[in-house]
C-alpha cells in the first residue's frame, strides 16, 4: 500500500513537470528528466544573455538620472537555485544565499511613492515585522511581491507615504528594514 502511494506520488509530480516543460520528447521518466534540465540550461542560459546584455547598455540609457539603482530580477539566477540544481548546472557553483549579506534597496518615484526591493535569509515571522515596520514608518503598500524561495525577497513596486508633511528618506526606510530583519545596519 505505500508503495503504491509512494509510486502516485512520483507520478503526479512527473506529470506536473511534464506540463511546465514545454519540450518532452518521450513520456518516460528518464527523458521527462533529461528534458526539463535541459529546459533549465536553456532558460539560464536566456537570464544570462538578457543579464549580460543589461550589463553593456550604458548607464543612465535605460533609466533616468534619479533612479540609478539597479534592479534585481524576480527569476531564479544562479545564485537562488536549490544547490542540487545548482551542482547539477553549475559544478562551481556560488554559496548559497544563507552565507550573503541583506540587501535593501529603496528608490523614490514621482509624488510620494517608493519602490523597495529587500532580500535576506528566511526566518519565522519576518514578513510580518517588515510589513509592520512599514506599517509604522507610515508607508502604505499597495503593490508587493514576496519570495521565500531559497531566502526572502520582497519587491514593493508601489509605496505611498500616507502622512502629510512627514517625508521618510529612502535611508530610514533601509535602517528599519534591516532592523525589522533582525540586521543591523552593517549590511548593503
Amino acid at each position: 500500500m505505500a508503495e503504491r502511494r509512494r509510486r502516485k506520488k512520483l507520478n503526479d509530480r512527473l506529470y506536473m513537470l511534464r506540463s511546465v516543460v514545454p519540450k518532452i520528447s518521450k513520456m518516460d521518466r528518464a527523458s521527462i528528466l533529461g528534458d526539463a534540465i535541459d529546459y533549465l540550461k536553456e532558460l539560464l542560459q536566456r537570464i544570462n544573455d538578457l543579464h549580460n546584455e543589461l550589463e553593456s547598455t550604458p548607464p543612465g540609457s535605460l533609466l533616468p538620472p534619479s533612479t540609478s539603482t539597479s534592479f534585481y530580477p524576480l527569476t531564479p539566477t544562479p545564485s537562488t537555485l536549490p544547490t542540487r540544481v545548482k551542482d547539477e548546472l553549475y559544478p562551481g557553483a556560488l554559496p548559497s544565499p544563507k552565507n550573503q549579506a541583506a540587501k535593501v534597496e529603496v528608490r523614490v518615484r514621482e509624488g510620494r511613492a517608493v519602490n523597495i526591493h529587500m532580500f535576506c535569509t528566511r526566518r519565522p515571522g519576518l514578513l510580518l515585522s517588515t510589513m509592520r515596520a512599514l506599517d509604522n514608518l507610515g508607508l502604505d503598500v499597495q503593490q508587493a511581491v514576496i519570495s521565500c524561495f531559497n531566502g526572502f525577497a520582497l519587491d514593493v513596486f508601489k509605496a505611498e507615504q500616507c502622512i502629510e508633511g512627514q517625508d521618510v528618506l529612502p535611508e530610514q526606510i533601509k535602517a528599519v528594514l534591516l532592523d525589522s530583519a533582525g540586521f543591523h545596519h552593517g549590511m548593503m
